[in-house]
């Protein structure tokens, strides 16, 4: 009796399937519960994530980068004025507002995007499927991951440029800044960042090649938006439509120090925000946009299939 043979150009899915899920004890799927299915596709997931190098590299360079974020307050503050709560929730958001998106989104686009598109394109998504007690839940768990991922890289990157920057501040003997004023900026802000992996995502479900979703995520909130909105708001005669687009939403949800819009510079402020929204509402507006492009990523995660 001949021995199937294994083509070596494609990868033995089995095997790799036996190698991510080491460990998972093997339970008939029929006798599990929806959380048991979602928590063992998040397991395989994350055991995906950090098995990759590039998720290590990425997170080293915003942590390094963070600390340059902290040393930044220096040059906000002098031996009797102590930096603004503004200009500390900026820095510890990644400057959202000159950047139209903190530089950590941009940085982790990889981490939202990365096993979606793999997925799709290269092949591994029969061993996702396998794993997953659906296509739908294979997808849920991938934002889910990638969204607690995203969280607490920037929760770690706040604390690390606070920390940076208070000591920073002590050394070069200059008065500290109303920490406690920047806390609510900064909740909205790592709120926001909570949902940047269910926009990467469900960008790369729906246009199926990583090259494109990038280019996508980076000149979607960068030009695209603000364009789109201008010349739609002048068609429909509403001119206050572009503020409340996605990400002029989260814009406006990253600001609202108690000093943000004070001063000579509160006119280039509100151009650079695009948005009169209040913060809270702009978390709102923000959320429900991600949802909603969330439930059209899951829609396409599911109904194709992979190169």
């Amino acid at each position: 009796m001949n021995s199937p043979t294994t083509d070596p150009a494609r990868p033995d899915t089995m095997t790799a399937l036996s190698r991510i899920t080491a460990g998972t004890p093997t339970v008939p799927r029929k006798t599990l519960s929806t959380t048991d299915k979602l928590r063992l596709a998040a397991d395989y997931e994350w055991r995906h994530l950090r098995g990759l190098r590039s998720t290590w590299i990425v997170l080293s360079v915003a942590a390094v980068l963070a600390i340059g974020n902290g040393l930044s307050l220096l040059l906000v503050a002098d031996a009797n004025t102590a930096p603004t709560p503004a200009a500390v929730a900026d820095n510890l958001q990644w400057a959202p507002t000159a950047t139209q998106l903190p530089l950590l989104a941009l940085l982790l686009i990889a981490i939202g995007t990365g096993s979606v598109s793999a997925d799709l394109t290269r092949g591994t998504a029969p061993t996702t499927w396998l794993t997953a007690a659906s296509r739908r839940t294979a997808f849920v768990a991938k934002v889910c991951v990638a969204s607690l991922l995203v969280t607490a890289t920037a929760v770690a990157t706040a604390l690390i440029a606070g920390v940076v920057g208070a000591l920073a501040l002590v050394l070069g003997g200059m008065p500290q800044p109303a920490w406690g004023e920047s806390l609510p900026a900064l909740l909205r802000f790592v709120l926001v960042m909570a949902c940047w992996p269910v926009v990467a995502a469900s960008v790369a479900a729906l246009v199926r090649n990583r090259t494109a979703s990038v280019l996508v995520l980076v000149l979607w909130p960068l030009i695209i938006e603000r364009a789109a909105g201008v010349l739609v708001g002048r068609l429909l005669g509403a001119d206050s439509l572009a503020g409340v687009l996605p990400f002029a939403a989260a814009r406006a949800a990253m600001s609202g120090a108690p000093d943000t819009g004070d001063g000579a510079d509160a006119a280039l402020e509100r151009t650079l925000l695009g948005s009169g929204l209040d913060p809270w509402t702009g978390v709102v507006v923000h959320a429900v946009f991600a949802i909603a492009i969330g439930c059209a990523g899951a829609w396409a995660y599911s109904r194709r299939d992979a190169a």
